[in-house]
């Protein structure tokens, strides 16, 4: 039997907002009823403020989900939209004290509703600006990104934590070896950033070797090097105000460490601090697609972390 917190029985035993928002002006459609779970989210938003002001929802699911839904109404209610977005699945565990490990994924459906509903605010798609990417898991329609995303914001693992996130690999188990495959490849990204993978040595760092004219070397230097030096360069350029920040060395420390372990030539250049808005600018291959989905991701914890704060981040 799978153990259940006490707050989570109470979710599912007396859900709050489970019910109707006839004037909501936003609305987020995620799962599929075939597949087990479904859930829709209404949030009524103050449009001059962008807070929301009431939040309900309507699901088809076991009782993690209904837990995890009636939580995450209760979580959003009052918050403004930049508040709403830095919300995990992870808090929404949190939230309720903890889930069985079978039943994460009723936490990471609460989230994509979440982005279903605030795009559907901004009068987009999620479909269209979320795409799912190649199909791995056929029986339960998930695809490579969503398996990417809770690998990476999770520290996944193994096959059997992605299907506890996702659900993939849990219907006839022919997509295992490709799920291990994505989880080999997000995790070098993440060791990139100085994530240690458990019961895995690190991806080493090239080093480059320096020799003067009279043939005499210098000892080996690993691209930490150049990565620090170009953070300090930046640092010139940024405005009084910034580097005024109680957070502005926390802040550069956070991207130093981050920048030490690309090595393809990536970079994040700081640009404004005001409060806790930080402003970046990405280039190279974290600049596009998933990669930069993911660096965000990670570089607004770390941020977080390290300061004490709830960040909002700006890329550029």
């Amino acid at each position: 039997m799978w153990d259940y917190s006490d707050k989570v029985k109470d979710h599912f035993l007396n859900p709050r907002n489970a019910r109707v928002i006839e004037d909501a002006n936003a609305v987020g459609d995620v799962g599929s009823i075939i597949c087990g779970d479904a859930l829709r989210l209404m949030l009524k938003i103050d449009p001059a403020t962008e807070v929301i002001e009431d939040a309900a929802f309507q699901t088809y699911g076991c009782g993690s989900a209904i837990a995890s839904s009636s939580a995450l109404t209760e979580m959003l209610k009052g918050k403004s939209l930049k508040e709403a977005e830095k919300i995990s699945n992870q808090d929404i565990v949190d939230y309720l004290g903890g889930l069985p490990p079978e039943k994460m994924h009723c936490s990471v459906m609460g989230r994509e509703a979440l982005d279903a509903a605030i795009a559907n605010y901004h009068g987009q798609s999620y479909e269209n600006s979320h795409d799912d990417g190649e199909l791995i898991c056929h029986c339960f329609g998930v695809g490579i990104n969503k398996i990417k995303k809770a690998v990476w914001e999770n520290h996944l693992t193994t096959v059997e934590e992605v299907t506890n996130y996702t659900k993939a690999g849990g219907g006839c188990s022919s997509c295992k070896m490709r799920i291990e495959e994505i989880i080999d490849d997000v995790w070098v990204d993440l060791e990139k950033c100085g994530v240690p993978r458990p019961g895995h040595v690190p991806t080493p760092i090239p080093s480059i070797t320096i020799s003067t004219a009279n043939n005499s070397s210098f000892s080996s230097l690993n691209t930490v090097t150049s990565a620090s030096a170009a953070t300090k360069a930046v640092q010139s350029s940024i405005d009084e105000k910034t580097k005024s920040s109680p957070i502005y060395n926390d802040v550069n420390e956070v991207i130093d460490e981050i920048v030490k372990g690309f090595t393809d030539g990536s970079a994040i250049k700081l640009l404004s601090i005001a409060g806790a808005d930080v402003s970046v600018e990405f280039s190279g291959s974290i600049s596009n697609g998933m990669l930069k989905e993911m660096t965000v991701g990670f570089l607004k914890q770390k941020l977080s972390d390290k300061t004490g704060r709830l960040i909002s981040l700006t890329v550029r």
